[in-house]
């Protein structure tokens, strides 16, 4: 019988932790699962992806790195349940309470506002699948929703992804803003910048003036009514794209 070829450069299976096979509870150490995700997304909200490393939070545990080895293979494997464990905070109203586009502007805004609490998550959509408990409930409510407004298939797909990227983008500025200005105001920026701007403005007057227009206003008003405005024209593009019936 004649053997198979051995497959060169054959790529790894990918893994996810929600397919890793349970371990017999009687080798499980006395740290759980949720105590390991808990502290992980206090290093996490508290320093970023950056703050997070396996040694870190083994020291934070009071434990070694063994016993989160012995949950998670990796700190891939780590962010995923973090990621999941914070899609518990995000809701979608039912369609059938105010119609798919309050279902969708529902969950746009509570999207926006779990990012707002923990920006680290920003650049991890899309990273991988999210499969976990709390993300797959709220896709397949997401789906709902969006299949009140009649889109099947691919168009559902690019009708819910849309409102994701737009909320993705737009949150993950906004966050990226309120950590690098904790202190300033848009004033300060006006008065520290005055003789800046007076440069160009003789160069570009419009830009000058559009920029002190609109810094005179609270940043919180300015990115609520820039996220509205967006949101709102996000969903009249689906709405236009919805099929007839």
């Amino acid at each position: 019988m004649a053997r198979p070829e051995r497959e060169t450069g054959a790529r790894p299976a990918p893994m996810s932790v929600w397919i890793r096979p349970e371990r017999a509870r009687r080798d499980q150490p006395t740290l759980t699962r949720d105590q390991i995700v808990d502290a992980a997304l206090a290093l996490l909200d508290a320093e970023g992806l950056d703050g997070l490393s396996m040694r870190r939070l083994g020291t934070r545990l009071n434990s070694g790195a063994t016993s989160v080895y012995w949950h998670v293979a990796n700190k891939d494997e780590l962010l995923e349940l973090a990621l999941d464990r914070v899609m518990a905070e995000v809701t979608v109203p039912a369609p059938e309470e105010g119609g798919w586009r309050a279902a969708a502007a529902g969950y746009a805004r509570s999207l926006r506002a779990m990012i707002h609490r923990h920006p680290w998550t920003v650049t991890l959509f899309g990273s991988r699948p999210m499969i976990g408990p709390h993300a797959t409930r709220v896709l397949d409510e997401v789906l709902t929703a969006f299949g009140a407004a009649g889109f099947t298939g691919f168009d559902l797909e690019y009708a819910w992804s849309l409102v994701v990227d737009y909320v993705i983008g737009a949150a993950g500025s906004e966050s990226s803003w309120a950590a690098h200005q904790t202190e300033a105001t848009p004033q300060d920026w006006i008065a520290n910048l005055g003789p800046y701007l007076d440069d160009v403005g003789a160069r570009y007057p419009r830009l000058a003036a559009h920029i002190r227009e609109v810094w005179r206003n609270e940043t919180g008003e300015v990115l609520e009514g820039r996220f509205a405005f967006g949101l709102e024209s996000v969903l009249d593009g689906i709405e236009a794209r919805r099929p007839h019936r």
